[in-house]
């Protein structure tokens, strides 16, 4: 269980930098808005509701369980670095901004995904609650500290 909780503060550790690093980059040389494709029918607290509470239980449907039990499983890939890059692909795939905000989820997306591969392999039936929770909290994070 320590090992559990040891890997989940440093891959946060991790998500934190990597959501710095870029939105540093934007924010310096770059000025991507990333409210410029927000639909106008949805109202700000909807939105960050939607991104804080809800989107973090889909998306690790989506594109950390889904993907993985097809790579795994139904495909029969055995490396995990393969099955943690394809899945990040997916999800950065799917956060199309702007291609700085691809780039980030990319590698926002391995911290992810390396997350639930070592919880499925160490915690199998926690791996999908805990990487939802950690989803949960750092979209949090960057709604209260980065936003």
């Amino acid at each position: 269980m320590k090992k559990l909780v040891i890997f989940f503060i440093i891959s946060f550790v991790f998500a934190v930098l990597n959501g710095y690093f870029f939105n540093y980059i934007n924010d310096m040389y770059l000025h991507f808005d990333v409210n410029q494709n927000k639909n106008p029918n949805i109202s700000k607290n909807e939105l960050n509701f939607i991104a804080i509470l809800v989107a973090p239980f889909i998306e690790t449907f989506i594109f950390q369980y889904l993907p993985y039990l097809i790579l795994t499983k139904w495909m029969k890939v055995k490396n995990e670095l393969i099955c943690i890059i394809i899945m990040s692909m997916i999800f950065s795939s799917m956060h199309y901004y702007n291609w700085l905000y691809i780039v980030m989820t990319f590698f926002g997306g391995l911290i992810l995904n390396n997350l639930y591969v070592y919880y499925y392999k160490h915690a199998r039936k926690y791996s999908f609650i805990l990487t939802a929770i950690f989803h949960v909290l750092f979209n949090l994070y960057g709604f209260l500290f980065v936003m």
